[in-house]
């Protein structure tokens, strides 16, 4: 269903550049579309609209400019065509203009290529502006946010650090040996066993215990000992 609202415009006397007052048209709508954006640097560019814009300078007077929603998920970022509005003294017009729209802030990027499984900390990291309008997952704008996280992935360097690329670190890895408490109305048994993934403090791990073929299920307490409730 098409939409047909004008908004965002701005009426230019003293300043006849017209190129300047769509930017500002085209700046405020984005921000209003994503107010958390209100303090990045938003970087309008055009795409060969020379001859348009030329013929918009000839305008005389009050020439006001308004964005035209047409439809409901209209997203004003990336490479996007805004019709646009157009009303001076004798001109009533509706544009196109074609632009890319870029929005950019502070990340947290891979300084080198960090492997699989390390750890990742101040070496490995470090924060550069990037265009974000675009970028669907979670990503980070402090070091602090990922130090001593854990890579689930090889991460390659320059690469924009998201949230499915880390983890946090385990407190036992698959394959560590732990004391397993097997707790029960008047009874406690304790035997050994290994963990079957890994496994964080207080959270449920699968384990085995030595001399059993059933896995089972736990919490991990401490580096080395799991309680298992019966």
């Amino acid at each position: 269903m098409f939409l047909v609202s004008c908004i965002f415009a701005t009426s230019s006397t003293a300043l006849s550049d017209p190129k300047f007052n769509i930017t500002n048209v085209i700046k405020q709508y984005v921000v209003a579309e994503y107010p958390e954006w209100k303090d990045l640097d938003v970087k309008v560019s055009f795409k060969s609209d020379d001859k348009l814009f030329k013929g918009l300078t000839a305008l005389k007077g009050s020439v006001d400019y308004k964005i035209l929603e047409v439809y409901k998920d209209f997203k004003p970022v990336g490479n996007v065509i805004f019709p646009i509005v157009v009303k001076a003294k004798g001109f009533n017009k509706k544009i196109f203009v074609r632009a890319k729209v870029e929005v950019y802030k502070m990340v947290v990027v891979a300084q080198e290529t960090i492997p699989r499984g390390q750890v990742l900390n101040n070496d490995s990291l470090s924060l550069e502006q990037r265009d974000i309008a675009m970028l669907p997952q979670k990503f980070y704008s402090q070091v602090e946010d990922v130090m001593l996280t854990e890579a689930k992935t090889s991460i390659p360097k320059n690469s924009t650090i998201f949230a499915w690329m880390v983890k946090e670190v385990p407190l036992v890895r698959r394959g560590d040996e732990l004391m397993v408490i097997v707790k029960g109305t008047n009874l406690l048994v304790k035997r050994l066993g290994k963990a079957l993934e890994d496994g964080y403090l207080n959270q449920a791990i699968r384990i085995k215990m030595d001399n059993s073929k059933n896995p089972i299920e736990g919490v991990l307490i401490s580096t080395d000992e799991v309680v298992v409730k019966i």
